[in-house]
């Protein structure tokens, strides 16, 4: 269950002393803004309890009474209230302050994958083939449990991430990684229904079958999961276009060359794992998250790789960008 010590010095919301409230969480910087929220660096503390740094994530205000950015809203808490994985993002409070709904997640240190490839690219350096290999060996163990979650019941939720991107996943100081942002995933239970001819999800990570309207399931995580390793190994986009459209028409159709082409020091077998999970066809595709995860995993064991270096590697992307407050 999603809960915090709710007893805090703080106000419940508004402002005090010129600081801003929600919920009795301390705003800080904002950290970004979507189509349904905004994202909060905050502070809390417990009475006679240290200090915590948190993220809160808040509807926007102009959507707070849209019916079915609401029921996302919630279908995401409910999502995070069930999950509990270390490579997935806590979530600690759920509620409404000033009529406006609010997630309180866990603060994570690190850069995500989206700004350490920018980074790399601004400063002409690669992602280390280790580093690459053990981050995506961390996303398929979060989304191997996610998929396999159990409701109450002991029933398969059937849960479906829909948003694996660069900037869904969050690196550690220490060099792990976090899954993040459930705004869009679908489970069993969701009340939520997407809109006919309406797809979620970022453009450029969505799988094939997800753009003729076919069913889904994880395998669609596995995909985008592929392209997000190949765009670490290459720091070139695969996909991604200057129209949804055009973006579209390279997933259907775009001959998909393997990272070692534009980068040659990737090993074969690392190119075979990227090239399964980039299957347009989902019963050549990897079947599971585990599955991928155990060959991305013999990957770094067999080749001898220094899969313990990934903390030194996020150190030194702070060190390259200083300003970016890594």
């Amino acid at each position: 269950m999603i809960g915090v010590d709710s007893t805090r010095d703080q106000p419940p919301g508004g402002t005090a002393g010129g600081r801003q409230y929600v919920g009795g969480y301390e705003l800080g910087p904002l950290l970004g803004i979507g189509g349904m929220a905004e994202v909060f660096k905050a502070e809390y503390t417990p009475v006679r309890g240290a200090r915590r740094t948190v993220v809160v994530k808040r509807i926007l205000p102009r959507h707070a009474s849209n019916a079915e950015f609401t029921k996302l809203f919630v279908a995401e808490a409910k999502i995070l209230g069930l999950l509990n994985h270390s490579n997935v993002v806590k979530a600690y409070d759920f509620g409404e302050a000033d009529g406006a709904l609010f997630l309180v997640l866990e603060y994570v240190d690190g850069p995500s994958i989206a700004d350490a490839i920018g980074i790399l690219q601004e400063h002409g350096r690669e992602m280390p083939v280790a580093a690459a290999a053990h981050f995506a060996h961390q996303v398929c163990l979060a989304l191997d449990y996610v998929h396999n979650l159990k409701g109450g019941d002991g029933e398969p939720l059937n849960v479906i991430h829909r948003d694996v991107s660069p900037s869904n996943i969050l690196l550690t100081k220490a060099g792990g990684i976090k899954l993040l942002d459930f705004g869009v995933a679908k489970y069993r239970a969701s009340q939520v229904k997407t809109s006919e001819g309406f797809i979620r999800g970022k453009a450029a990570y969505l799988a094939p079958e997800t753009l003729e309207a076919k069913p889904i399931d994880g395998r669609i995580d596995i995909f985008s999961l592929g392209i997000v390793l190949h765009e670490m190994l290459t720091l070139e986009s695969l996909f991604e276009s200057d129209n949804h459209m055009l973006t579209f028409r390279k997933i259907l159709a775009l001959p998909i060359a393997p990272p070692s082409k534009t980068r040659p020091s990737v090993p074969p077998e690392l190119d075979a794992i990227v090239m399964k999970a980039l299957e347009r066809d989902p019963a050549r595709r990897y079947q599971t998250a585990d599955e991928m995860g155990t060959d991305l995993q013999r990957f770094v064991f067999e080749n001898g790789l220094p899969e313990n270096r990934n903390g030194a590697f996020v150190r030194a992307l702070g060190e390259l960008a200083p300003s970016a407050g890594l």
